[in-house]
């Protein structure tokens, strides 16, 4: 385990606490001259490196997770889902885990800027005003 490199920091326990070599497999098959091998890092030089490559997988899923809202813009006429709320029913012996999370379908019949749209059921009757969260 002390010599598997972490996917988080890009090197290995033991190259970070006890300043080791890290292991090569290909050490003894293959032949490398002083000119080829790199250069010495120090522990410091590590930390740095391991710390921008955590930056920046952290700041690739903030841009993964933000994107998810802005591919999806609700228009009059589109069929959408609205979300239930979970109630269990205890007396009929129905749990909150059976109950379908979303409703409808329902269809926008209008857009109240910025983020609230009215729908109604199929047959044109009103159901509300909700957030686009809610859709």
């Amino acid at each position: 385990m002390n010599t598997t490199v972490a996917d988080s920091t890009g090197f290995t326990p033991v190259e970070m606490l006890l300043e080791a070599k890290k292991p090569n497999l290909f050490e003894k098959i293959l032949t490398k001259s002083t000119e080829n091998l790199p250069e010495p890092e120090t522990v410091g030089d590590k930390v740095m490196k391991a710390y921008a490559r955590m930056r920046k997988k952290a700041r690739d899923r903030r841009e993964r997770r933000k994107m998810g809202n802005k591919t999806w813009e609700p228009k009059v006429n589109n069929k959408v889902l609205v979300k239930a709320q979970p109630a269990s029913d205890a007396a009929v012996g129905v749990t909150a885990k059976f109950i379908h999370p979303y409703e409808g379908p329902y269809i926008i019949t209008s857009v109240i800027p910025p983020f609230t749209y009215e729908i109604s059921t199929t047959s044109g009757k009103v159901r509300g005003e909700f957030n686009e969260r809610a859709l």
